[in-house]
Order: C-alpha cells, then structure tokens, then sequence
C-alpha cells in the first residue's frame, strides 16, 4: 500500500507542476514580493512602537499560532473507483494513510515555521520571551500539528465521530494551554504536555481505525472538497479542465441589472453582467484581490510602494477578468443570436471599465485617507483611472481580438 500510495502521489505531483509555471508567474511573484517587503517594513516600525506591557500583543501570537495549527489537511488521494476496485485491501489503508499522513506534514510545519517566525519580534516585544524560545514554541506546534492530521485520518472511518468530537476539543483546548503557557510561564514546558495530549490521540485514534471499517464516501467526499480549494486557488491564474464554478442567486444584486436595458443591443451586456454577479469565479477574484489590496494600502504609509501596489493590483484585476469574453464561445444559442460581434467586444469592455474604475475609486479613497502627501497620493488616483482605460481601450481590445481569432 505504500508504493500504491508513492505512485499515486508522483501522478498528482506531475498535474500540479503543469499548473506551477502559471502560479509562479513574474506578476505573482513581483506583487508577493513588493507586498512581503511592504508588510516587513510597517511590521518593524511596528515592532518599535509598543510597550512591553501591551497585552493585546500576547493574544495575537497566540491566537495566530494557534490558528496556524488547522492549516494542512491529509492528502488521502483517494478516488471514486477505489471504494470498489480497492475495497478488498480495505483492512491494508492504515498503511495507506500514514503514508499519506507522513507525506502531509511539509507543508503544515512550513506554514508554522513561518507564521512562529513572523509572531516571535511581537512575543518578544510583548514578554519575556527570547529568540531562542522560538525552537521549544514550533517543536510544540508540531507535535500538536502531528496530533491533528492523526485525527484527520481517525475520521475517515465508521462509528468515530462521537469520538472524534470529544478528542478535537481535548486537541483545541490542549493547544490553547500549551501556548499560553509557553508564552506566559515557560517557553519548554508546553511541549511535554503536547506530547502527553498527541500520545493519548495516538492511542485513541488507533483504536477507532483497527476498530471500525472505513467509510469509503467520506473518504471520497473530503479529498474532493480539499482538492477543490486547490484547484478553485489555481483557477486565479489559469483554467482548470473540469473545475466548475458556484452559481448563486444573489437576488440583491437585481435592480444593477434591471437597470440594462431590455433591447435587441444590449444583449451580451445583459449575459456578461448575469454571469459576472451570478458566477463566483469572476465576481469572487475581483473581491479577493480588491480586498488584499486594500489591507495592504491600509496597512503601508509608504507613497512609492502604495502606488505600484495599486498600480499592479489593478492590472491583475483587469487582465484576469478578460478571459470572460470566451464566457458564450461554446454555447450554441449565442451563435445563432442575431447580434453583431462587435456589440459582444463592446459589452465585455463594458462590464471590465466599471470594474476598474470601481477599484480604482476604491483604492484612491484608502490612498487620500492613507497617505500625508496628499498631492501624490492624488497623482497616484489619477494614474490608476489612466490605467484602467488603457487596460480596457487599449489593451483589452488587443487582446480580446486574439481572443476571437484562436477561437475560429
């Protein structure tokens, strides 16, 4: 079952680098490091500022340290046909699933490594805790990290979620315990406590699986929903086959396209708005960056980085909200329509100048408000209106015609 569950992982390994090129774009990349050198730089100042009796800075490490903990789920790569074609090896996943389980743990430590990390200047700044006290806290989160994924694995079989209730809230209140303790009484007395907590699941959670069979549609069921957050996270950068979109119906958002009139011109902009508001793979995207861009202009007084922050999310907004335009290409109807092409260019250029200019006005008023030198901050504003007509005028019009030439 292991060299099973090791070839199965290489197939997935080999789908997800097919989708790394995209993630990893120079775009991506540029905006991560503008605004990781932008957060580090308001943190610092920050970090200078507060007492040593800020309480309030001891309950962020430790509620950030512990939410830190419900990052990572168990890559079980399980699929539909295996509850038929690997039922009778069923008694043999165990093995399967510590394979799993062991395979699973990179990326959990990581994300803690990191967020320990970045919450140690505050801990320090806000206690009596050194640097070094950095190695007992993230031992301590890993062995509770370990602890987690153990009852991941537990409650994927039959008859445990009784069990697995009482043993999560034994988890979270051991978690809780364990870091206040380590911040307020002593950095390496939480780990042994964690480790008490993890050898009790341990032997708890092993009991339940050689106890019970396991349920093959739960199983089925929660490596689907983890595999769509991954999917529905690269579906930001590019198509992913197979992935559909949630549809709701947002009744609140109907007098916006009450206002469209109801005529023969002003069909695709009736079709592109529906799918825009309806669809939460356009709508969403353009909330998400709107709202990452907006904490980090909050969060930044620095006039140079603010303007190319929302210089470049801006640019990400419209040049990911362009591929709507292939939104109809494969509906028959919508061929048959007797609409001239250009009124379909026309609507979706439309539909992204509203959404532009939206942020832009958004992020101009956070940049007024934000920033001291006014007088940039307005050349800034200005700038972000001359860029969301050129990325819809200029640009998307360049780009929706290569659109409509790679599709007949």
């Amino acid at each position: 079952m292991k060299e099973f569950y090791l070839k199965r992982q290489q197939k997935h390994r080999q789908s997800m680098m097919k989708y790394l090129k995209y993630i990893l774009n120079d775009h991506f990349l540029l905006v991560m490091l503008i605004s990781m050198g932008g957060f580090g730089l308001y943190y610092s100042e920050f970090i200078k500022t507060i007492p040593e009796d800020f309480v309030l800075g001891k309950v962020v490490g430790i509620l950030f340290c512990v939410l830190a903990l419900f990052v990572g789920k168990v890559a079980t790569l399980i699929k539909e046909a295996d509850s038929i074609f690997v039922l009778p090896k069923e008694r043999q996943m165990i093995h399967y699933f510590k394979e799993g389980l062991l395979r699973s743990i990179v990326l959990p430590f990581v994300v803690l490594t990191l967020v320990t990390g970045i919450m140690m200047p505050l801990l320090v700044a806000t206690s009596s805790l050194e640097f070094t006290d950095f190695y007992p806290i993230l031992l301590t989160l890993w062995v509770l990290k370990l602890g987690h994924l153990m009852l991941q694995v537990a409650n994927l079989y039959l008859n445990t979620d009784k069990s697995i209730k009482l043993m999560s809230f034994i988890w979270l209140a051991a978690s809780v315990t364990t870091m206040v303790v380590n911040v307020l009484i002593m950095p390496w007395l939480g780990l042994p406590i964690a480790i008490i907590v993890v050898g009790i699941i341990y032997v708890q959670s092993k009991k339940m699986v050689e106890d019970n069979p396991l349920d093959w549609e739960k199983a089925i069921t929660l490596e689907r929903k983890r595999m769509k957050k991954i999917y529905s996270f690269i579906n930001l950068f590019t198509d992913v086959p197979g992935l559909s979109s949630n549809i709701k119906r947002r009744r609140y958002l109907d007098p916006i396209l009450q206002k469209i009139k109801k005529e023969q011109g002003q069909t695709y902009t009736y079709l592109y708005s529906r799918v825009f508001l309806r669809g939460t793979e356009y709508s969403g995207l353009v909330l998400r960056l709107t709202i990452i861009g907006s904490l980090i202009l909050i969060f930044s007084d620095q006039l140079i980085l603010n303007g190319i922050i929302s210089v470049l999310f801006v640019y990400l907004i419209g040049f990911q909200l362009l591929p709507i335009y292939g939104e109809f290409d494969y509906m028959l109807m919508t061929q048959l329509y007797p609409v001239k092409n250009e009124m379909k260019l026309k609507a979706v250029q439309q539909l992204v100048g509203v959404v532009l200019v939206s942020v832009s006005l958004i992020f101009s008023l956070i940049l007024v408000s934000r920033l001291e030198d006014k007088l940039g901050a307005v050349a800034i504003c200005g700038g972000l209106f001359v860029e969301s007509f050129i990325l819809t005028k200029i640009y998307g019009t360049k780009r929706l015609k290569k659109m409509e030439k790679s599709f007949f």
